[in-house]
């Protein structure tokens, strides 16, 4: 009766942990510069880093993406968001249907543009609450592509849109809140003024980035275009303060993984890097 006991305990608090993901699938399905997805690397990366709840960033094409998750993640729901901005860079929150029920979406459209009722230049923030089975509550998911570049007018745009983070997490403050996606910090390694403005917004907020505990989330060209590319953090799964003591560990998938975020040839990098994404996937498990 007592290892009947314990067999229980153990199979209850295995099933009580729960993950979540971010993944920018660059362009998906047709990059202007690599081309087309490799999508049997894709479904590859997507498997290894299966969580109950996954937001996709850059879904391009809609009816690829949709293809993509039945093929992938047989049991999954997504909701994916009417506005992309210019480049139809749409975001879309998936998540397994044996561990969460669908409750309600909304799109933060005054991230995109100045009119709050109309899709704009850039992308909304994509807003999805799902209950979790196991325990009955309900949290908000919110997807995150924030405005790139590394030069000052991106930045200063950019920042625009921290303080506006700020204000919707203080507007949902009785609610639980996961944000996550790619913020595109690009001063987050090395730290400078960018680094400092999300820091800002993360401490008057009562936020923290699960990021701090991993090296890397992309690599790019780097300014003088090297052979040798080099890691960023521009990806972030960002909880509450509170939150924090919930979570049990965080990863980072693909090439960051493979080559731990060292500076690296293309060649070096690989498949996942070349032909599916600059971007690597992040993943949060939950105790």
């Amino acid at each position: 009766m007592k290892f009947a006991l314990i067999l229980l305990f153990l199979s209850i608090h295995g099933w009580a942990k729960w993950s979540v993901s971010t993944y920018n699938i660059r362009n998906f399905d047709n990059d202007p510069g690599a081309g087309r997805t490799n999508l049997p690397e894709l479904g590859r990366i997507i498997k290894d880093v299966q969580s109950d709840v996954m937001a996709f960033v850059e879904v391009v094409n809609k009816s690829a993406f949709e293809t993509l998750i039945q093929t992938n993640l047989p049991g999954y729901a997504y909701q994916i968001s009417n506005c992309g901005g210019f480049g139809k860079q749409h975001l879309a929150i998936v998540y397994n249907k044996k561990s969460f029920d669908y409750v309600r979406h909304v799109e933060d459209l005054t991230f995109s543009g100045p009119d709050a009722n109309k899709c704009g230049s850039l992308r909304p923030v994509f807003l999805v609450t799902l209950k979790n089975k196991a325990n009955g509550k309900n949290t908000t998911f919110g997807a995150i592509h924030l405005k790139a570049g590394g030069n000052i007018q991106a930045m200063e745009r950019r920042w625009q849109q921290y303080v506006k983070l700020q204000s919707l997490s203080l507007s949902l403050e009785n609610e639980n809140l996961i944000l996550l996606g790619d913020f595109n910090t690009t001063g987050y390694s090395p730290k400078d003024q960018d680094y400092e403005k999300f820091e800002t917004l993360l401490g008057q907020s009562k936020l923290r980035t699960t990021s701090e505990t991993i090296h890397c989330s992309s690599y790019w060209a780097g300014l003088n275009g090297g052979a040798k590319h080099l890691p960023s953090m521009l990806d972030h799964i960002v909880l509450r303060d509170s939150q924090f003591s919930q979570v049990e560990s965080v990863r980072v998938g693909s090439h960051c993984a493979q080559l731990d975020c060292r500076e690296a040839t293309p060649a070096d990098l690989g498949l996942s890097y070349q032909s599916v994404s600059d971007h690597c996937p992040i993943q949060v498990t939950f105790k």
